[in-house]
């Protein structure tokens, strides 16, 4: 059943058709993939569907389109800028979400007190009563705790964090307590754009099995391949300004775009081949003897439907970076390199040497120290121990993911002329090649949007010509389309590279070696991404194979225990739950018999129930986590 349908809506910006005709329904469960290139039109169209935007009348048809909602739906959307309450700390932004259970909690507290002071009221407030512990009961509020400190830890919102206020967190900080509150509130239809750019490997993993078990709908932007593989079963490609659904995940989608594409330039090409012997027949015989027979045929070509060319053009950066002169041998030496601020120890006893012609994906969880480790490479950043050798010849390039080489007060040109000795001609034909055309050109770095700041980054550093890179998330902002290109620029790459990504399709695609990085050191797995994952999980069975048969019996035993613990537990969960019910029976008598007493004596006993049944359900899930980690 379709809980949002959208009919011939068109958008225009500038006197420009951005799409047109726009047709599609989401269903109940759908979890859908949204993708097109940087400018499809695919935040345009979401805030249409938010309201945000206002849907243009077709110039053919003078008719608007329309987006139908089923009657009360409830929407929510994550988009790239959050609206938080600053003066919060993190783990009061989350409760807001059930603001209104707690004002019930506190309403049902006034109304147990009332009910020994009012006896003439007693039957009314009874009533009132019995409403707010259904709906309080019914939306679980006696676990709301639990639920907010489950999604905290899934995003890497670590406790310590819990009482900061919003103000004192980083960007990526803020941008998961958002995603986390719109993931508690549970809407019919989810609405994420780039849910993935601020979270580590293990929040992505905890998010995708979020998704996968999501009861209602979602509707996701993103880039990530493997994310919209695991968590997808419909693709809505935005792509010469319409949009085409397809079923499945964005493997199932390739495959069907491809068998689509196949049969249907065969058919246009056969269209054309058709046409273009009509015309020659017109041409030919228009004032001929046949000239009859041209005029018909010259009316059925203009009464003739004609097929767009399926192979829609996309317009293409033109990415190759050139190495001016080889490095040394040995590009970068690390030596028992630390990291503190102040208390906080981000890493210690990092040891890393880099060769020519290495390809190093640098992982870690968020506040690993990934991004500072890059920082401190390039000399901005100075380590509290250890040492950082550059090796003689090496030359390098940085992207840094905040853009903070680019001089925001620029325009394009000049940051480019700057960069490099061009003319104003050549800067504007190398800065068309990144599809800054015409007045583009002109504008100020401050006003362009992260994507477009990323191809300005990338234009620097082909102008450099570097033979080291070092990449801080360089995927994050650029579309599909544009992270091949990059993804095949590496792969002609000449020099060496160190990249920080959690994108796993891109560094499965660019690195033959994945150094991991916590707080006691980093080990360094030979092998693309895919090899590292493999030698991870055989390091974990070797580490438990090396132990002596003492410590395996231990830990084997131990694991016995907590299984048996675990049992207890769920049995206890049981019987506290069904105490509750029985409580609740009782609660409901002793107010129909008017004992005011008793009511109030088992309202207290329900209140310790619920503190109980929380308790249980943390100390469960410690436990579990516990026997994961030891299977």
């Amino acid at each position: 059943m379709a809980i949002l349908q959208v009919n011939d809506i068109c958008k225009t910006f500038t006197g420009e058709m951005l799409f047109h005709k726009i047709n599609f329904n989401i269903d109940e469960k759908d979890k859908i993939g949204l993708i097109g290139v940087n400018g499809a039109g695919k935040t345009t169209l979401i805030k249409m569907i938010l309201g945000l935007e206002e849907i243009d009348v077709d110039f053919n048809t003078k008719k608007r389109g329309v987006i139908s909602k089923k009657s009360n739906l409830k929407i929510g959307y994550l988009s790239q800028k959050t609206n938080l309450n600053l003066e919060n700390t993190v783990f009061d932004e989350l409760m807001e979400v059930f603001s209104d259970l707690q004002e019930d909690y506190k309403k049902i507290q006034e109304l147990n007190i009332r009910l020994t002071l009012e006896k003439e009221n007693f039957d009314n407030i009874m009533e009132e009563l019995a409403k707010l512990n259904t709906r309080y009961e019914s939306r679980d509020g006696y676990a709301l705790e639990y639920k907010v400190k489950q999604v905290l830890n899934g995003l890497s919102l670590h406790e310590k964090l819990w009482q900061n206020k919003i103000s004192e967190l980083s960007g990526g900080q803020v941008s998961r307590v958002a995603l986390g509150k719109i993931l508690l509130e549970e809407p019919d239809l989810l609405i994420l754009d780039e849910p993935t750019n601020h979270l580590d490997l293990m929040a992505i993993e905890w998010l995708e099995k979020f998704l996968r078990n999501y009861k209602k709908s979602f509707l996701l932007i993103s880039h990530d391949i493997i994310f919209l593989d695991n968590v997808t079963n419909r693709i809505f490609e935005m792509e010469g300004k319409t949009i085409s659904c397809y079923s499945g995940n964005y493997t199932e989608y390739k495959i069907q775009k491809e068998a689509y594409l196949t049969g249907a330039v065969r058919a246009f090409d056969k269209e054309q081949d058709k046409v273009k012997k009509m015309e020659e027949f017109i041409r030919k015989y228009k004032a001929g003897i046949k000239c009859k027979q041209a005029r018909g045929r010259e009316k059925i070509l203009n009464r003739m439907e004609k097929m767009e060319n399926p192979l829609i053009p996309v317009r293409k950066i033109r990415l190759k970076f050139k190495v001016h002169n080889a490095s040394a041998d040995r590009v970068l030496r690390i030596n028992n390199l630390s990291k503190n601020y102040e208390e906080l120890q981000l890493f210690s006893n990092l040891k890393l040497d880099i060769y020519k012609g290495d390809r190093i994906g640098v992982i870690g969880k968020n506040g690993a120290g990934k991004s500072t480790l890059l920082k401190i490479i390039n000399n901005l950043e100075k380590p509290t121990t250890g040492e950082i050798i550059i090796g003689e010849r090496v030359k390098i390039g940085y992207y840094d993911q905040n853009h903070s080489s680019l001089d925001f007060r620029n325009t394009i040109l000049e940051e480019v002329m700057e960069t490099a000795p061009l003319s104003y001609e050549e800067a504007r034909t190398f800065a068309g090649g990144f599809l800054f055309t015409e007045d583009e050109v002109e504008k100020k770095i401050d006003l362009l949007s992260g994507g477009e700041r990323a191809r300005l980054e990338f234009m620097k550093l082909i102008l450099k010509k570097p033979n080291f890179l070092i990449f801080d998330e360089p995927t994050n902002h650029l579309d599909i389309y544009s992270r091949e290109i990059l993804e095949e620029a590496l792969e002609e790459y000449e020099g060496t590279l160190i990249v920080v990504s959690h994108d796993r399709y891109f560094l499965e695609a660019t690195v033959n070696s994945i150094y991991e990085i916590n707080r006691e050191g980093a080990i360094l797995f030979t092998g693309d991404y895919e090899a590292y994952i493999s030698q991870k999980e055989l390091k974990i069975k070797d580490e438990n194979k090396g132990i002596s048969y003492e410590e395996q019996k231990k830990m084997n035993n131990r694991g016995k225990v907590l299984i048996k613990k675990l049992e207890k537990i769920e049995e206890k969960i049981s019987k506290v739950e069904s105490q509750k019910t029985e409580l609740e029976a009782e609660y409901e008598k002793a107010g129909v018999i008017n004992d005011l007493d008793h009511l109030l004596e088992v309202k207290l006993e329900i209140d310790k129930n619920e503190e109980s049944l929380l308790a249980l359900m943390e100390e469960w899930e410690l436990i579990q986590n516990e026997i994961e980690e030891i299977e």
